[in-house]
């Protein structure tokens, strides 16, 4: 049976579902979906309209919007577990982050997921949880113990860094070791830091080392440590760097390039937490979690011998695959703010904000180099700038030269023609917002734009029907034949 047919087949025994969200029209839309979907569907628009309803009835699921006045939706995950609630809670946000993601899991959220979300998606994670409802034996609901946030963080609210989040969050409550995958510039490093700044391992140290920098013999002694005189220039007994992360987390960087020999060691010391420092038999035994890093392809390497299956699966019991920056173009205006905003502090400049043709060509060059290479191009932009404004001009000649194509008509957003996607059930990459979008067109055309009469048929007043249509770039006056 494949994964439609099982959540078909879970949904149709009408599983309880409660959507706590305090925008109406996402209510109602929501409300329609899941049940053309087959789920029993209540919904409340606040928190606290939602505790009192879980109070006389029991939901097999829980979809949340986290933004929300009085009780925001952490606030009421956590008054949830008081009441050692057996739902599972899915949490919405418009403001996906990694702090977030983090205290969501930490708190017992079965998942996190960042708006504006594909229905698909929304539905897959819907049916994943009805799945774990019908096959587990429900506790009550149970959560990690927190830590404090990192002041380092990741950047952008993609469906892609937003499942980097969430599985973040999961390895860092844990204790076993990470793999993180990912081409050069992606952010790897930062991804493990985070992830230690995360766990319980955080008070310790984070040591780092670049494995593809250091010949074998000055790597083996940089990890292990090396007593004087067992090659020339050891002049003195040196502590190696598993000693030194010694209750806290080693990232290994780029781990793919190690030699051979160096993976018989390496595997010693996850397999038994022992090593021997170069020149000497002495066994020594540290308490490190080992996070790993690389941007080629491990798979690949154990087919052909040049890496060990066995070191492998134990660098990858949980997996990290950081995306591209071309895969990931919308949390790009969010990473240029953020660089141009350092940047301009470091030198002491007032930039005020890059124009929209730079802006423009940075949304569509390919970014080989990933964030890194953004980083390094606003970095040279806020240096060679004379004004307080960020052109074209100022960045470097491989982007300032490049000719971006036009816009593909796979981005142009829905027009007025566009058939309801509730009724049809059929527009895959349609995301709620545009649902929205063309449900509020369509109770337009079928009002004859008569504002008050609209606002009243979507459940909300004439200001958020304007500050809805404002968002979407609705016309709130029916144009004129030409």
């Amino acid at each position: 049976m494949d994964q439609s047919q099982t959540q078909d087949s879970i949904s149709s025994q009408r599983l309880r579902l409660l959507i706590v969200d305090d925008d109406k029209v996402t209510r109602d839309l929501l409300k329609e979906i899941f049940e053309r979907k087959n789920y029993l569907v209540s919904h409340a628009g606040s928190a606290e309209e939602a505790l009192r309803i879980l109070k006389r009835e029991e939901f097999a699921l829980i979809l949340s919007d986290i933004r929300m006045l009085e009780v925001n939706g952490l606030q009421f995950l956590a008054q949830l577990k008081k009441m050692g609630s057996r739902s599972i809670v899915i949490l919405m946000t418009g403001f996906g982050t990694m702090e977030g993601a983090v205290e969501a899991i930490q708190q017992g959220a079965f998942d996190y997921i960042s708006k504006p979300f594909k229905l698909n998606e929304l539905k897959a994670v819907l049916g994943r949880a009805a799945k774990h409802w019908e096959t587990m034996s429900l506790p009550a609901m149970q959560s990690m113990p927190t830590v404090p946030f990192s002041t380092k963080t990741l950047i952008g609210k993609s469906p892609q860094i937003v499942e980097v989040y969430k599985t973040l969050a999961r390895a860092a409550m844990a204790t076993s070791n990470v793999l993180i995958n990912g081409e050069s510039g992606t952010g790897k490093e930062l991804v493990a830091r985070a992830t230690h700044d995360n766990s319980p391992r955080r008070q310790k140290p984070f040591v780092a080392v670049n494995c593809g920098a250091l010949a074998e013999n000055l790597l083996e002694s940089e990890l292990f440590g090396h007593v004087k005189g067992s090659f020339t220039g050891a002049v003195a007994n040196k502590a190696g760097l598993f000693e030194e992360a010694n209750g806290g987390t080693i990232f290994l960087d780029e781990i793919g390039d190690i030699t051979p020999a160096l993976q018989v060691k390496l595997l010693r010391v996850l397999q038994e937490g022992e090593f021997k420092p170069v020149g000497t038999n002495e066994v020594r035994k540290a308490d490190v979690r080992v996070i790993a890093a690389t941007h080629c392809n491990l798979e690949t390497a154990v087919r052909e011998n040049r890496f060990r299956e066995d070191l492998y699966y134990r660098l990858k019991v949980i997996s990290i695959d950081l995306p591209p920056l071309r895969e990931r173009m919308g949390d790009l205006p969010e990473l240029v703010n953020h660089f141009v905003s350092r940047f301009s502090e470091q030198s002491s400049k007032k930039i005020s904000h890059i124009s929209e043709e730079a802006m423009t060509l940075l949304l569509h060059y390919a970014w080989p180099g990933n964030i890194r290479e953004l980083e390094h191009a606003i970095e040279r932009a806020v240096a060679m700038t004379r004004t307080t404004i960020l052109y074209p001009e100022d960045f470097p000649t491989e982007i300032s030269s490049f000719q971006p194509d036009s816009l593909s008509e796979a981005t142009a957003p829905l027009s007025t023609s566009d058939s309801h996607p509730l009724i049809e059930g059929n527009v895959p990459r349609t995301s709620l917002e545009e649902v929205e979008r063309v449900h509020i067109l369509k109770v337009l055309e079928d009002t004859n734009w008569n504002k008050s009469k609209a606002a009243s048929l979507l459940g909300i007043d004439r200001k958020t029907l304007s500050r809805k249509a404002q968002r979407y770039d609705i016309p709130l006056t029916r144009k004129k034949a030409t």
